[in-house]
């Protein structure tokens, strides 16, 4: 399976967050590939280390302006695309299924792109959301403002789940493959 973690590639991500990370993707690429957004720091660069160093194939996607990123991973796959709005419907055609870790802007693009186009009936993939340490907590709670005041469908929330802790993601991404 072709697992989409969409997650920070800053260098100052505070510990706790990558370490729990760390656990996690050390476990999910024992058995699946890593298709992610191309760069070799933060979170998304443990993403890579752990696919790497499990041998899965490893999809790496970015947008022109960063495809110098490209030449220091050794991925599989390579794309570069014009866009951020390309970058982020091939990273969404390249998965199986779409994992969420704390990240900041193009990780919340990433995230609101998913949800909409499996609204939209433009894909049936499973995404998850792993809340760690309460990171989505102010976005989740947005997010039923919106349901609750009528701007958007409750349905919309069958369209993702949330996990919290290392051993529910697992059970879920088990479930699904």
């Amino acid at each position: 399976m072709k697992l989409f973690v969409g997650c920070g590639s800053s260098n100052s991500i505070c510990e706790p967050y990558l370490s729990d990370c760390r656990a996690l993707l050390k476990e999910v690429f024992q058995t699946h590939d890593l298709v992610f957004g191309a760069s070799s720091s933060g979170i998304m660069g443990i993403a890579y280390e752990e696919a790497k160093k499990n041998q899965k194939r490893i999809i790496g996607i970015c947008t022109d302006m960063w495809k110098e990123d490209l030449k220091e991973l050794d991925c599989t796959k390579e794309y570069s695309v014009p866009t951020i709005l390309e970058r982020t419907q091939k990273l969404e055609e390249e998965s199986d299924v779409l994992l969420f870790l704390p990240g900041g802007m193009g990780t919340f693009v990433e995230l609101f792109s998913a949800i909409d186009r499996k609204r939209n009936k433009e894909f049936d993939k499973p995404i998850i959301i792993y809340n760690l340490n309460h990171y989505y907590d102010s976005l989740l709670t947005f997010l039923e403002k919106n349901y609750e005041e009528g701007f958007t469908s409750k349905k919309v929330k069958e369209c993702y789940q949330v996990t919290t802790t290392v051993k529910e993601t697992l059970a879920i991404l088990n479930k699904n493959f």
